[in-house]
């Protein structure tokens, strides 16, 4: 999750669609008054991309009001993201929540989405290996996450059932929209994408391979309003 008050956008963080990737790569453009939920030196351990949260911001923050009550703004989420009021899967009504009408208003909002399939596939995938339980079923795991659900987009990046987001970068696509946004951000594109997570994900088929006809219905039914705005095939 970032707000970047130097560049004059949000980023909303999704999971499981290489959104960190893509926060390493918008946040090192960022200045020492943005918040970057994840902040610090060791942010992006082993990406070649600098993060530049303590640099000076790149440009001066579009708002009518005056300077010293933006200072005072910022200074207030800076002690938001130390509290912890700030983190890093932020759905946007949160964030609208914390940050100052008019720059809600003024900021582009980005975020990056994925087809519902993948996402439930990689995320169970996911969570199996940080449960370390190199024993346990697959299948059945997989089953059950998909129950569980968690994995549509739609409830981070809505409020009361409207999109609020200004830009989607597909993960099918992902270094060609990616650099757009850079570029109308004024951000520098680097030569290459980190590769932000060890790849956890052993069967590389696409996600409809590995779904059963019931499980690709549970994800329908979780993501409905994913797959109509997205457009993505059922």
């Amino acid at each position: 999750m970032i707000v970047s008050y130097s560049r004059k956008f949000i980023f909303i963080k999704t999971r499981k669609t290489a959104s960190t990737t893509v926060e390493a790569v918008l946040a090192s453009g960022c200045g020492r008054d943005d918040v970057i939920s994840k902040s610090g030196d060791e942010i992006y351990p082993g990406s070649n991309i600098p993060i530049a949260g303590r640099l000076d911001p790149a440009g001066a923050p579009p708002s009518a009001r005056s300077r010293d009550a933006l200072r005072a703004h910022r200074k207030q989420t800076r002690g938001a993201r130390k509290r912890g009021e700030f983190y890093s899967h932020m759905p946007a009504a949160e964030i609208k929540a914390r940050v100052d009408p008019a720059f809600w208003n003024e900021a582009l909002k980005v975020t990056v989405e994925r087809h519902p399939y993948e996402k439930a596939v990689s995320q169970a995938f996911y969570r199996l290996h940080k449960r370390n339980r190199h024993g346990e079923d697959f299948d059945e795991f997989l089953d059950r996450t998909i129950r569980k659900g968690g994995y549509a987009g739609f409830p981070m990046w809505s409020i009361d059932g409207t999109v609020v987001v200004d830009r989607f970068i597909r993960h099918e696509d992902l270094e060609a929209e990616l650099r757009q946004v850079c570029e109308s951000l004024g951000i520098a594109f680097p030569a290459e994408l980190p590769r932000m997570k060890m790849r956890t994900r052993k069967d590389t088929r696409p996600a409809h391979e590995i779904l059963s006809d019931e499980q690709k219905r549970i994800v329908y039914e979780y993501c409905k309003q994913d797959f109509e705005i997205l457009g993505y095939e059922r």
